[in-house]
């Protein structure tokens, strides 16, 4: 699947495992951001484990954090929103009420045998995720989830936004992934289900 992605739409794809246990020979050892080992998986495949994430946005999205308050007060502090609003969007912001231990990234095709990618993570330009948007609504009769929060959009509106509700989801990404995880300024983000991308392209 991930070549057929890769033919479509490029080289910003990656394959997404959580709580994986096989073997792996490129563990991440510093602390990286979420989304900033999406970008580095888009060339390598890449375990990080969840002790690692160095971003609480990420943290809070893999279920690790036991209150939101110090994430509120953090945005707050950088973006200039009201506690009060930013607490509003984290209530609609989903998170894995089982914390997870690891994420794999960069599920490349001859492994995609032996490891079955959870979801797929996407870079693309607005009018190929338009097209995408079309057929995705005419081959599963839902709609992507598409959220118009400016934080935690790789980790929250994409990663735990796809798997909790198996749905197809579309990010604008945030001043954080779009400073430290190389996504492009003419790019949105995409998320998308293994079982769905089997409807899609299959």
């Amino acid at each position: 699947m991930i070549t057929e992605l890769k033919r479509r739409y490029g080289n910003k794809c990656t394959g997404v495992k959580v709580n994986y246990e096989g073997p792996c020979v490129n563990t991440s050892e510093i602390s990286l951001r979420f989304c900033q080992a999406v970008n580095y998986s888009f060339n390598v495949p890449l375990l990080l484990n969840s002790s690692l994430l160095s971003c609480k946005g990420a943290q809070r999205s893999f279920g690790l954090l036991r209150s939101d308050e110090e994430l509120i007060i953090h945005i707050a502090g950088e973006s200039n929103v009201p506690e009060q609003t930013i607490k509003r969007a984290l209530h609609d912001i989903p998170l894995f009420d089982n914390p997870l231990k690891n994420v794999f990234l960069g599920i490349q095709d001859y492994m995609e045998d032996v490891i079955h990618p959870d979801m797929y993570i996407l870079q693309i330009k607005p009018n190929e995720a338009m097209d995408l948007m079309r057929q995705y609504i005419v081959k599963t009769n839902n709609f992507p989830i598409i959220k118009p929060y400016p934080f935690l959009s790789v980790c929250g509106g994409i990663l735990a936004a796809s798997l909790i509700n198996n749905l197809m989801s579309i990010s604008f990404g945030c001043p954080e992934s779009r400073k430290f995880a190389g996504v492009d300024e003419s790019n949105v983000i995409v998320g998308i289900p293994f079982s769905t991308c089997n409807q899609l392209f299959v």
